[in-house]
């Protein structure tokens, strides 16, 4: 009987060793180096950031680009980043009447530790992204912070 208990505890002992003690679910996504601008006299526009899930998280980079915008940013619907457990979009939120509209990313990360799928959201101004007079044509670009923080809905 002690030979079993002592296996017994070992066996214990050894699965509950294996198991953390706590997950580290998504809390936030940490966005750097985030770009969006159309090309002056041109037809394109492109939009990139690099992302990561914290705490210790995974990270990636996003980016879209296109050859049919003229003089202004794109919504772009949800589309994976380079690893696809991350999706993002962005758009332009409707206006009130006398106001623009904010500007809108939502990120989606498949977070393994929980299970299923975090999100999180960041808006922006109007004002960070200007309409600027090229001459005979306007582009669009972001002039706000490029590293900021989105805070994960559990």
């Amino acid at each position: 009987m002690k030979s079993f208990t002592a296996l017994t505890t070992a066996i214990l002992a050894g699965l509950v060793s294996a198991k953390p003690l706590h997950t580290r679910a998504t809390t936030e996504f940490d966005v750097t180096s985030f770009s969006a601008n159309t090309l002056p006299h041109g037809t394109a526009a492109s939009i990139g950031f690099k992302i990561a899930a914290a705490p210790g998280g995974a990270s990636t980079e996003c980016k879209y680009s296109d050859n049919t915008s003229v003089g202004h940013l794109p919504d772009v619907p949800f589309r994976p980043c380079d690893d696809a457990a991350f999706q993002w979009q962005f758009r332009q939120e409707p206006s009130q009447p006398g106001t623009e509209g904010q500007y809108l990313i939502v990120v989606k990360y498949d977070d393994p530790t929980l299970g299923h799928p975090v999100a999180g959201a960041h808006e922006w101004p109007a004002s960070d992204f200007p309409f600027e007079n090229q001459g005979s044509t306007v582009s669009q670009a972001y002039r706000g912070e490029p590293d900021f923080v989105i805070q994960a809905d559990q």
